[in-house]
């Protein structure tokens, strides 16, 4: 561990980490908008300057590495000129309609743009990005709302791997494209929408996002993925009893994930809303006369319920308790006739680990068979 100080305060730092990094840890602020903790430093915003002792020139703090006996200014009038003339040229190329932006209220540009009570530019507005490409169900790039700050494409490249997008073009015109401007289904991209979490701007929204508010208005609901064992974390913007987004939890030290999920995770949970989702057990109906829970007879149609999608009609809800009695019963009647090799039980990768090695052993031990499957795509 080193010691620094940082605007009087004299702080612990381990050694090799990033003054930016050392100084957020210790809820010291200092504005950044091209920084993240889980990405290589690239210094292109210029938002995190600060003055070091002994140094001629202010230096950006998330490519600077701590050393013993550091003493560090985040906010002299120097370092401050330097942040407001920064956002000043940001807001030269960027949209100023916040009262109608869905991210009003969790825009990082938006609030330091308030900090430096910036609320137009000094120099002359020309927006070098007006592109808008919906090419996808997941989410929108808005290019007019891009500042360039390149987290998208390095979270792509350093931390998913699918190198989808990078910069394309030179100077003003610079955008952020796939190869040859193809469609992001054309390209590497595996839809898992990191760089729509770490995004500071607007300019990556998720479409189940768009027009239904801004953040303030949401309520968040942190849970538990279940579309695999890992067990990421995940968070629901959730208005009313709608889901609105999902996104991996913030400044939590305790997920698995940090705040990258997959694409299942991030946009797989639609399925909550559908009509046709099974909220209770349902019994076929003549199971259900032939047990007495129903006083109506019912004959199952001569038709294959397999050549067509079977009618809601055919069934009727009972209980949990009532569906596990009569599957455990009617399970240990084949097993009785037939051999535990009459039985095939298929598994979840929606479930734990824990809970799939149950089944398994069950499976074996209690049914006597190896016909045990898993199907590690649900």
């Amino acid at each position: 561990m080193v010691k620094i100080t940082i605007d009087n305060q004299q702080i612990e730092a381990r050694a090799g980490q990033s003054l930016l990094d050392a100084a957020l840890e210790h809820g010291i602020d200092i504005p950044h908008l091209c920084h993240h903790k889980d990405l290589i430093p690239s210094g292109s915003c210029r938002m995190c300057v600060v003055e070091i002792d002994g140094m001629p020139n202010p230096v950006h703090s998330c490519g600077t590495t701590v050393q013993d006996g550091m003493v560090v200014h985040t906010k002299t009038d120097h370092v401050e000129n330097l942040r407001r003339h920064v956002m000043d040229l940001f807001i030269s190329d960027h949209p100023l309609d916040c009262v109608v932006c869905d991210k009003n209220g969790s825009c990082d540009l938006q609030k330091y743009a308030y900090q430096y009570n910036i609320s137009e530019s000094s120099f002359p507005v020309e927006l070098s990005r007006a592109k808008y490409i919906d090419d996808n169900p997941f989410y929108v790039r808005d290019y007019q709302y891009c500042i360039m700050c390149g987290k998208c494409v390095r979270v792509c490249d350093e931390v998913v791997g699918a190198g989808a997008i990078h910069f394309s073009e030179r100077g003003f015109e610079t955008v952020i494209s796939t190869a040859f401007d193809v469609p992001l289904a054309e390209s590497s991209c595996v839809f898992c929408g990191n760089c729509v979490q770490i995004c500071p701007t607007n300019a990556l929204q998720p479409v189940s996002r768009l027009g239904k508010g801004r953040d303030f208005e949401f309520e968040h609901k942190k849970t538990i993925c279940g579309y695999c064992g890992v067990g990421c974390t995940v968070e629901f913007a959730t208005k009313g009893d709608k889901i609105i987004y999902a996104h991996g939890a913030q400044n939590d030290p305790t997920t698995v994930n940090g705040e990258f999920l997959c694409v299942k995770g991030r946009f797989g949970w639609d399925f909550v809303d559908k009509p046709g989702r099974l909220t209770e057990p349902l019994m076929r109906k003549d199971l259900a006369y032939e047990l007495g829970i129903t006083a109506e007879p019912w004959q199952l149609p001569a038709e294959s319920v397999l050549e067509k999608e079977t009618d809601p009609n055919w069934f009727v809800p009972v209980s949990w308790d009532t569906a596990i009695d009569v599957t455990a019963t009617k399970l240990a009647e084949v097993i009785q006739k037939y051999g535990g090799d009459a039985v095939h039980g298929q598994t979840s990768a929606r479930c734990t680990n824990e809970e799939n090695y149950l089944f398994q052993k069950f499976m074996r031990a209690g049914v006597g068979t190896n016909n045990v499957d898993h199907c590690a795509r649900l």
